[in-house]
């Protein structure tokens, strides 16, 4: 997810991997204002695409409250202005086995927005990717990286 203002220094992006053992994967960043909110949700489908791979998850389905985006990977040819993005993120969806992008309601992506709004409202360029288990319904921090 990307949270964007149109008076803001920085976009906020944020994206949450639940694996089937009970760990969240997760990543906030801020970076530079995108020209729209919608080049930055691109910006942050790139990102979170980029880190899947970088995990080695090999199968993976992306879920977004913006229904451009998956307009626009799905109907690549009506949106000139996004050939460029497009383009990367049809290059990286080449290194996944199995990789989709579907259409949530925003009621269901709270963490992913809540996590781009924490990145935005810090103000500063930064990355951050972290992991947390459960162990016995109690979450538990087990890795992270951070990059300014």
């Amino acid at each position: 997810d990307a949270s964007w203002i149109s008076n803001g220094n920085v976009n906020g992006l944020g994206w949450s991997l639940k694996d089937q053992m009970g760990s969240e994967y997760f990543g906030l960043r801020a970076c530079n204002r995108s020209l729209s909110a919608l080049h930055a949700e691109m910006e942050g489908l790139l990102w979170a695409t980029s880190c899947m791979r970088d995990m080695r998850i090999t199968s993976v389905r992306f879920e977004t409250d913006c229904s451009d985006l998956v307009d626009m990977t799905t109907n690549p040819m009506e949106w000139p202005t996004f050939a460029t993005e497009i383009e990367m993120y049809q290059r990286l969806q080449e290194d996944f086995e199995d990789v989709s992008l579907s259409h949530i309601l925003r009621s269901r992506n709270g963490r992913a927005d809540a996590l781009a709004k924490k990145a935005r409202n810090r103000g500063y360029i930064f990355s951050h990717i972290d992991q947390t288990r459960s162990y016995g319904g109690v979450l538990r921090r087990i890795g992270s990286y951070i990059s300014t």
